[in-house]
């Protein structure tokens, strides 16, 4: 399949940006919950983590096909085939049915809109389990990786990296925060 190169570059981007954000956002929030801290420097820079990456998944995944960094936008002249092979892969992948990713998704693009992007003065649901929307996100990958062959990635998988990561973090948020706590 032939792919447009510069949307898969911005498209590879945001979505990378998205693992960066989630996974600070929760390595973050896991310390400051672990430590019962009340401090509103961490508690905006673990906000901002979750919108960010609430705002990257949804320029992906999000407003079907409209944004140009729209997983749909990748295709250049095989829209149809591309939107069916992603689809059918995610769904299976992560293991919901049409209706149940539906819902899923509505629920991503209400946060967004109505509590990230945007503040509904009556806005009440939930935060979405972003463990879904990791998911879209490694589906993503493992997809791509496919439609761009014979071209390959010099990196490893974002779940891999995601992991990688998480890893190298840890160590620092836990040194950061507890720098914080002796500070106060």
């Amino acid at each position: 399949m032939h792919y447009k190169q510069e949307v898969f570059t911005h498209q590879y981007s945001i979505v990378d940006r998205f693992i960066y954000h989630l996974t600070y956002y929760r390595t973050l929030n896991e310390g400051y919950t672990k430590r019962r801290m009340r401090n509103e420097f961490w508690y905006m820079t673990i906000e901002a983590h979750l919108f960010t990456a609430t705002m990257n998944w949804c320029m992906i995944f999000g407003s079907d096909g409209c944004n140009p960094t729209h997983w749909k936008q990748l295709s250049l002249n095989e829209q149809e085939r591309l939107a069916q092979s992603f689809r059918e892969g995610l769904l299976q992948e992560i293991e919901l049915d049409e209706k149940h990713w539906r819902r899923y998704w509505k629920s991503m693009i209400n946060f967004r809109n109505k509590f990230v992007a945007h503040r509904e003065l009556h806005f009440s649901d939930p935060v979405p389990n972003f463990d879904t929307a990791l998911a879209v996100a490694y589906y993503y990958d493992r997809w791509v990786r496919k439609i761009i062959s014979p071209y390959t990635l010099g990196e490893p998988s974002l779940e891999r990296f995601a992991m990688s990561l998480k890893e190298s973090a840890t160590p620092l948020v836990d040194t950061l925060l507890k720098t914080t706590e002796e500070c106060i």
